[in-house]
């Protein structure tokens, strides 16, 4: 079955439309039940387990590692060609992922090292994140210079990913809690607000990263495919 340049790229096109779109909408309805109810309805409770947006953020980790693994199997000769242990590591890491995002495993990591808090993932997941772009820094740029729209998505998506998730879960132990402190004398209900804001906050930025990081990987495929169709 083979793919055309141009429909991989309207494809990858309509789907970050459609997934923003969607995230906002989420976003939304998760902010109003807070609002409305006091708490976010069970579906769309962007910190819970197993739902609506919980579910779609695995979806599109679980479709990057997909994307990944496509490549590791299929590389045509005819396109600069990343190394196999990148794209094996890509995939592992996305896939792996989504898994944790559908069970959140990250937050039982604490029980495994006996460590007191459950905030042990954080520099965890960044020391593989860092760990990953300098041992493949080579399949990184050679992504630059095959496609430089591609990569420079690919980063500013996952730029907006970590910051969005790595910093507001940084805000939750450090600032908001400062914050929350020294005004919940004065309203119970404003520390409540204030940390469903930093999760609506956290959870889309989350969300919008992924969707851009999908789109620069659309480009970066559908270039590759027009190398490969086009008359030798």
């Amino acid at each position: 079955m083979k793919f055309k340049p141009r429909a991989v790229q309207t494809v990858g096109t309509s789907l970050l439309l459609v997934l923003v779109l969607l995230e906002v909408l989420l976003t939304l309805v998760y902010l109003a039940g807070v609002f409305f109810t006091g708490k976010a309805y069970p579906l769309f409770d962007m910190d819970g387990l197993m739902t609506i947006p919980s579910l779609l953020q695995a979806f599109q980790l679980l479709l990057v590692g997909l994307i990944a693994l496509s490549l590791l199997i299929i590389q045509p000769p005819s396109s600069p060609r990343l190394s196999r242990l990148f794209l094996l590591t890509v995939a592992v890491l996305f896939i792996y992922g989504a898994i944790d995002e559908v069970f959140k495993i990250h937050l039982q990591l604490h029980r495994l090292f006996h460590t007191p808090t459950n905030r042990d993932w954080l520099p965890f997941y960044f020391g593989i994140g860092v760990t990953t772009i300098v041992m493949f820094y080579r399949d990184f740029i050679a992504i630059w210079r095959f496609h430089q729209k591609a990569i420079a998505f690919i980063a500013l998506g996952m730029g907006i990913f970590i910051l969005g998730g790595f910093g507001a879960e940084l805000l939750k132990h450090e600032l908001v809690q400062t914050v929350v402190s020294q005004i919940s004398r004065q309203d119970e209900l404003i520390p409540v607000l204030v940390e469903k804001l930093r999760v609506a906050v956290e959870e889309f930025s989350e969300l919008l990263g992924e969707s851009i990081t999908l789109y620069g990987i659309f480009l970066y495929v559908a270039k590759r495919l027009s190398l490969t169709s086009s008359p030798t």
